[in-house]
């Protein structure tokens, strides 16, 4: 029987899990989805005052939206593969470096657009996501390589402890 790896299984469900969310959220706001309306966050209203500084034409926004939202959906289904692998004892960091280091990007381009746009508390929501990234990357290969380095199987519990 396979043994999960719980750290990685948990981060990169998360992860694909926000990119899937966050992505409904910028196509589906603020309209009823599924029997209810979808609120979410104000991006409607935002992107218009963004494309307003900017001198672009606000009839840009909603496609502009959709079109990030099929992006975000994109990078939410490559994170589908490390996540069966967290199941199958397979190579869950090798897999997982492409979904990560695309989101990276992806908040990456968000922080230049803040910057441009003069919108500094996105910039700084979308700088910590970069952060929590690296972090999930780093716990992903600790979870994934300490028990080679070590030779150990950390995964399993041990009942007998020694005193």
């Amino acid at each position: 029987m396979s043994k999960i790896k719980l750290i990685s299984f948990s981060l990169l469900t998360y992860w694909c899990l926000f990119w899937f969310l966050n992505a409904l959220d910028k196509i589906f706001a603020r309209q009823m989805f599924v029997g209810f309306r979808w609120w979410g966050n104000d991006r409607v209203e935002k992107f218009e005052m963004y494309f307003d500084r900017l001198l672009l034409d606000l009839s840009l926004v909603k496609p502009v939206l959709l079109s990030l939202g099929l992006v975000e959906i994109i990078v939410a289904v490559l994170f589908i593969q490390p996540i069966i692998n967290s199941f199958l004892e397979k190579d869950v960091f090798r897999y997982s470096s492409i979904p990560i280091v695309a989101s990276i990007g992806i908040f990456l381009a968000f922080a230049i657009f803040d910057v441009v746009v003069g919108d500094r508390a996105e910039l700084l929501e979308h700088s910590t996501y970069v952060g929590v990234l690296i972090i999930s990357y780093i716990a992903i290969a600790i979870e994934e390589k300490l028990p080679v380095i070590m030779g150990r199987d950390f995964s399993s519990v041990n009942s007998q402890r020694s005193i």
